[in-house]
């Protein structure tokens, strides 16, 4: 199967306006935007297993990033929900507020997919203006094609 981060981007349920105020809140939250979709077995044991995942380590990647993220048998497919707080979330160990929570679920062959994914997102979010772009952004479809740029 070929894969493309843009048709996973395209797939991507966003909310622009997330109000959690703690790092698991925000994992319920974004997660909790993938129930019901065809890649999704068990949305519930995804979220534990985030959750769990976050136990061990944050997932805040700095420059108010965090991708919380789970290899798992409770995804199909690798897939992708993006919440965006413009007030920011706390993380344990964040270096500031997390205004971006980009969660992965990668079914357990799909290794490969998971680290171009995060890789891709890593490129784009280490710059400043695709950062202000997305803060900026009007609605979930502003945000989706900010992180269009390359």
């Amino acid at each position: 199967m070929t894969f493309s981060f843009s048709e996973l981007l395209a797939s991507a349920p966003i909310t622009p306006d997330l109000t959690a105020a703690g790092a698991e809140e925000a994992i319920r939250a974004v997660a909790g935007l993938l129930k019901g979709q065809p890649a999704i077995a068990d949305a519930d044991r995804l979220i534990t297993q985030l959750l769990e995942r976050e136990k061990l380590t944050t997932t805040a990647m700095g420059h108010g990033v965090a991708i919380p993220h789970a290899r798992t048998d409770a995804v199909r497919e690798i897939v992708m929900a993006i919440g965006r707080s413009k007030t920011g979330v706390l993380f344990q160990g964040a270096d500031g507020p997390v205004h971006f929570v980009f969660v992965i679920g990668t079914p357990p062959d799909r290794v490969t997919q998971y680290l171009a994914v995060v890789g891709r997102l890593a490129r784009l979010l280490k710059n400043e203006s695709i950062r202000a772009q997305l803060l900026q952004a009007a609605s979930a479809e502003d945000l989706r094609t900010a992180l269009h740029a390359e």
